[in-house]
């Protein structure tokens, strides 16, 4: 199903099931998605600022040139998503579940929260963020640039000189 700068009157999706679906030019800012499901779906020039999906399952899903300030993915399941030229300033992934880890590509991750998610295989690398919050006994795996590495351990009460 593909959904073409279409405007939707319904601010609840809870509990819905996306399959399959491109959505490209919409405006979802501030709708409810929690225990949604998107399934091999695709978001392409969406307004996502402030959406809720909290206790989504996202599977082969990929967001692209989106604004997504301010989402909330907390206590989601993601596996094999892409995030390509998107804006997450301060996001929520508190307690999410990264299987097969995260790819992500000139995004923005200013003042977003990983706290209680494991980013083993999460990839920041090739994105960007001043600072973010993360639990650091779960740090482990997470994929980071040399320049990254630097704000990330200051954040850790560790002095670079």
């Amino acid at each position: 199903m593909n959904f073409v700068n279409c405007t939707f009157e319904q601010t609840d999706f809870s509990h819905s099931e996306w399959l399959d679906c491109s959505f490209k030019g919409i405006n979802f800012s501030n709708k409810h998605f929690e225990q949604s499901v998107f399934y091999r779906d695709k978001f392409d020039t969406c307004n996502l600022l402030g959406v809720e999906c909290f206790e989504n399952t996202w599977k082969d899903t990929q967001l692209s040139a989106c604004r997504a300030d301010y989402i909330n993915f907390s206590s989601s399941k993601m596996t094999h998503c892409q995030l390509r030229d998107t804006s997450f300033k301060e996001a929520l992934f508190y307690d999410v579940t990264f299987n097969s880890g995260l790819l992500t590509t000139d995004c923005t991750f200013d003042e977003s929260s990983f706290s209680g998610s494991k980013l083993k295989g999460v990839d920041l690398s090739k994105s960007e963020f001043t600072t973010i919050e993360f639990t650091p006994a779960y740090l482990q795996g997470l994929i980071i640039n040399q320049f990254q590495a630097a704000s990330l351990i200051a954040t850790l009460g560790v002095e670079i000189r």
